[in-house]
């Protein structure tokens, strides 16, 4: 059975076959749809802003594959689940493993970075990073730094098969450690570099479809 499963090893875990890749792709979609899919109706504009950063997000880790465990998804993750929140952070996190992966190299560790950043998008909905419209810098690069670690961790689990032991487990920890560090100080230098531009985009975006629901609802109240 696993031979139909898994073709090969990869870096973090085996590597699909098409058969398998198909239904992880199919379960990755669903929840993804279900994040979407939240009880109050959302605008074509909405739809088109979260669109439009999965495919700028996505891209940008593509180009930037080359340079060593460097994930500029992570904080764009942090900052999108504290602008539009849990569910469309979530969304947008696995949309992005998805879409990347399949240029990159998809496989068994598609499934864990995508709960990895889902992850990351959640705590960024939790940890107040915007107050009052304001994006508080000092919490972010807190959140930058930790969400590395708790991202990477997570992922580390794919590896993880009949003959690991904890020992085993904790030995590939300590060896990722020097790429952990990298992928901490990359998270720092989005964060300082781009972290008020990138929250302030997304916020431009969230004031406009604000209006433009005000504006149609008080046509409609006059009417």
């Amino acid at each position: 059975m696993a031979c139909y499963m898994f073709q090969a090893l990869g870096t973090h875990g085996p590597v699909f076959s098409p058969t398998t890749s198909l239904v992880r792709d199919v379960i990755l979609l669903v929840a993804a749809f279900w994040l979407l899919a939240t009880p109050s109706k959302k605008s074509l504009g909405d739809s088109l802003l979260l669109v439009t950063l999965v495919l700028a997000v996505s891209a940008t880790r593509v180009l930037m594959q080359p340079l060593p465990n460097i994930q500029p998804v992570t904080v764009a993750a942090l900052i999108i689940g504290a602008q539009l929140g849990a569910r469309r952070g979530a969304a947008f996190a696995i949309l992005v493993a998805m879409i990347s992966n399949a240029i990159i190299g998809n496989g068994w560790w598609t499934i864990f970075q995508a709960i990895g950043w889902a992850s990351v998008a959640v705590m960024g909905s939790k940890l107040s990073l915007i107050v009052n419209g304001e994006l508080q810098r000092s919490r972010l690069f807190i959140a930058a730094i930790a969400s590395a670690f708790i991202f990477d961790i997570i992922v580390s689990l794919s590896i993880i098969d009949s003959s690991f032991t904890i020992v085993t487990f904790l030995t590939y920890l300590a060896h990722g450690i020097p790429y952990d560090l990298l992928h901490a100080l990359g998270n720092l230098t989005f964060a300082v570099w781009f972290g008020s531009w990138f929250a302030d985009m997304v916020a431009e975006d969230i004031i406009v479809e604000e209006i433009k629901s005000t504006a149609v609802e008080s046509i409609v109240q006059q009417s």
